[in-house]
């Protein structure tokens, strides 16, 4: 099993994780809390971190004997492949695999320490970041939301500005596609995502909710 990997990030931070691939199955724990997966997928665990100093646990639990056969798994090796976004971007990729003994067993994938800190340099830090989570949340939550590449975000142009100074950028690529960026008042990209042409309408239609009630226009 591999070392405690160490990484920090601040208090206000998006803390990501996607299972990229898995077999059989995968799950994470952070602290006390327990987030299961399905492969493709990406889940935001902020909710479970805490100051300090938190242990997230990667790991991959196999099969019993029966059910391996039964999905057709028995001659494959167990194997977990996952990814750790902050803000947005991409801060590791663990990957592990191996033999399988017969019965359940659970294997680290990876152990990470993630050390929250406080920004004290703001005077009041908590409010405004929970509204940028928020927005961030809702743009997750639309169907057919996918990652970005942030370094996209030099072609979009301003859609929606937001109070804290918080801005809303979009993009149509060549092919069509929309893209929309999250940018903090220091003009950060927190968060970066398209959607597909069948979930344009929806898209724009969360646009002009979060307009609504966050715009400070």
């Amino acid at each position: 099993m591999e070392s405690m990997i160490k990484l920090s990030a601040l208090n206000t931070s998006l803390i990501e994780v996607r299972l990229i691939e898995g077999r059989d199955q995968a799950y994470i724990t952070v602290n006390e809390h327990y987030f299961s997966w399905v492969t493709g997928t990406k889940i935001n665990i902020s909710s479970a971190l805490q100051e300090g100093v938190n242990l997230l646990n990667l790991m991959i639990k196999t099969y019993p004997l029966i059910e391996r056969i039964r999905r057709g798994l028995f001659n494959q090796d167990w194997c977990g492949r996952f990814e750790l976004y902050i803000d947005g971007k991409l801060r590791g990729t663990y990957n592990q695999s191996g033999g399988v003994i017969l019965g359940s067993r659970e294997y680290t994938v990876a152990q990470i320490e993630l050390n929250i800190d406080i920004d004290h340099s703001k005077n009041n830090p908590d409010q405004p970041d929970k509204e940028l989570l928020k927005i961030i949340s809702r743009l997750e939550n639309i169907p057919g939301m996918t990652s970005a590449n942030s370094k996209d975000v030099q072609y979009s142009t301003p859609y929606i500005l937001l109070k804290n100074k918080f801005k809303i950028n979009i993009w149509k690529n060549l092919a069509g596609v929309d893209h929309v960026f999250v940018l903090d008042s220091s003009g950060n990209c927190c968060f970066a995502g398209y959607v597909g042409w069948i979930h344009a309408q929806k898209f724009y239609q969360t646009l002009q909710q979060i307009r609504n009630d966050y715009s400070n226009i």
